[in-house]
């Protein structure tokens, strides 16, 4: 007779949505399968007597690069006892009517899972990064070896006529086995909330940043723009709230104008053009920083590697050579490179005598703005310099999403842009030429999918959600279906010129299966509430005829409801042809 286990979450990616946040959770749902198989051609009933059977969450983030070395932190370690030391089960296929085959139970779980992890992510030639996993341990005790035991030991001891204190430990504990089981789970971050209205452009962040705040430059080194004429100038740059990460683009608004600057100055400057970059820094640390330490709750020092040891690494064997443990607890190692396509240098010139300010003087009811808009083109996958390995360390020059890539390595963006100006020289023909730089932080992220709310859509999506539940993003916060009735009632609603909407029947929406809301399953701590109908009577299968008897490979499939604090039963659940 031989144990296994099995963890099938409902899903294996938790979708979490808006910023990190400490005071919510998300739910992780499914069940653990154990699987009884009794000996080949054996006809004796197998029992084993479950006594524990432990689920464990686990995250952590892990990093590799020169002068930090390896690092790790274990990120959280959730565990539930989904059968109790103190409430064993007797697990058993006597009275199957294939005693032959596997007998399978499934022990549910739920795991609120805390909303401020970071999502998943890899990094690193090694594909470390933050990573999570479900595992499972059952102890038990196989029944028939057991009594077999106590009988041999029992013989042993009146031979002898000695009964030691060992003797009835090994008797009892010698059966004693263990099963594992351990399954991967990804975390993705969408920002904002699913809606069924339109999905609208992010709002703009401006920033105000005045001539004598940025950074100067001028070609020519004997003279330059008089500082107070700079001073005057005022800018303000626009970005959105965040840039899709799916776009491959960057919006970016400059407004220009002076304030305060006499008339004749302003006809002598003029805007030759202006270049922009959108950069990503990639920074690793070898421990979180004290701010990312204040703002989410990490597992205490003891808890963490190396006094806690991890359960499994992504960290492959040559890395440990290369990257040995660092002693260093302050150590760090960036990156940045351009997210623009090689054949882009970001350059934008304007036609010539393109004096803008020289009209900021006049009075007018609203100031005048000289405005410029760009898309800047990104590069999801910037291709790197074969001759350069001093960055190989980071792996492979990809974008990132913002801000959430675990406590021990960080991404940030921005967007830098050099303002080319032109002076003229007072009582002279000749120009002097120099540009002003500055930096705008944005923030790439994975927008919240958009529900849609008419019905074509809503038809399109059950269809989409019964072929491929996992490739469509959902919340894993409990959610109330739609029922079949509101979702097609006429004819013309099932018309349509797309075909993956198109029906041209009843026949798939009456096969999609509608699962009933939330509350009727489970309470709202969690638990998973007891069915009150009785189950039918037992009534004999019919026997079948010889021809249409196929060979049966299916096992019996069993139920296990736990309760925290409520002793276990079993129930068997009888296939009816």
């Amino acid at each position: 007779m031989s144990v296994s286990i099995k963890i099938v979450p409902l899903q294996n990616s938790l979708h979490m949505f808006g910023d990190p946040d400490r005071s919510s959770a998300y739910s992780l749902s499914g069940h653990v399968q154990i699987t009884l198989s009794p000996h080949f051609l054996s006809r004796k009933p197998a029992k084993i007597l479950l006594q524990s059977l432990e689920l464990t969450f686990e995250g952590q983030s892990e990093v590799a690069a020169p002068l930090v070395g390896y690092s790790a932190v274990r990120l959280c370690a959730i565990t539930r006892e989904l059968v109790p030391h103190d409430h064993p089960v007797l697990l058993s296929n006597d009275g199957d009517e294939c005693p032959g085959e596997p007998c399978r139970w499934n022990a549910i779980f739920n795991i609120n899972v805390p909303g401020w992890l970071p999502a998943s992510s890899c990094f690193g030639t090694d594909d470390s990064g933050v990573s999570y996993q479900l595992f499972a341990r059952a102890k038990y005790v196989d029944v028939d070896n057991r009594k077999r035991d106590v009988s041999f030991h029992h013989r042993t001891s009146s031979s002898s006529s000695s009964w030691s204190l060992s003797s009835i430990y090994s008797a009892i504990c010698s059966s004693q086995r263990t099963a594992t089981a351990d399954e991967s789970v990804s975390i993705k971050r969408f920002s904002g909330l699913p809606s069924e209205d339109a999905l609208e452009p992010a709002p703009l962040i401006t920033y105000l940043l005045s001539g004598d705040k940025v950074t100067t430059s001028s070609s020519d080194k004997v003279q330059s723009i008089p500082a107070d004429v700079l001073s005057k100038i005022r800018i303000l740059a626009s970005v959105p709230e965040y840039l899709n990460i799916e776009e491959n683009r960057a919006a970016l608004t400059l407004r220009l104008r002076t304030k305060d600057l006499p008339a004749e100055e302003c006809q002598r400057l003029q805007l030759i053009g202006f270049r922009v970059d959108i950069l990503q820094k990639d920074k690793c640390r070898s421990q979180p920083s004290r701010e990312y330490k204040s703002r989410y709750p990490l597992p205490a020092e003891e808890l963490q590697p190396p006094n806690l040891p991890l359960r499994w690494t992504q960290r492959s064997p040559l890395s440990m050579d290369y990257f040995p443990h660092s002693r260093n607890p302050n150590a760090s190692c960036s990156r940045t490179f351009s997210l623009l396509p090689p054949n882009e240098d970001g350059q934008y010139l304007l036609q010539n005598d393109n004096y803008i300010f020289a009209n900021d003087t006049e009075q007018t009811a609203m100031p005048t703005w000289y405005t410029l808009q760009t898309n800047i083109p990104v590069m999801p996958r910037v291709p790197g310099d074969d001759e350069d390995d001093s960055n190989e360390w980071a792996g492979e020059q990809i974008l990132r999403v913002s801000n959430t890539a675990g406590p021990l390595i960080t991404v940030r963006h921005e967007i830098k842009v050099s303002l080319l100006l032109s002076y003229d020289i007072p009582d002279s023909t000749q120009r002097v030429n120099q540009s002003l730089t500055f930096s705008l932080p944005v923030r790439f992220a994975s927008p919240a999918p958009h529900i849609s709310n008419g019905r074509r859509q809503l038809c399109a999506l059950f269809k989409s959600s019964v072929l491929s539940p996992c490739s469509s993003p959902s919340s894993s916060r409990p959610t109330t279906p739609v029922d079949a009735v509101d979702v097609i009632t006429t004819e013309s609603d099932l018309q349509s010129d797309d075909p993956d909407v198109a029906l041209n029947d009843h026949s798939d929406l009456a096969s999609l299966p509608m699962l009933p809301p939330y509350s009727l399953l489970y309470y709202s701590n969690g638990d998973r509430k007891i069915d009150p109908t009785p189950l039918p009577l037992y009534t004999p299968r019919d026997a079948p005829d010889n021809d249409s008897v196929e060979p049966s490979n299916s096992s019996h499939q069993h139920s296990i409801d736990v309760v925290p604090g409520v002793p276990l039963f079993t129930q068997k659940v009888c296939d009816v042809a």
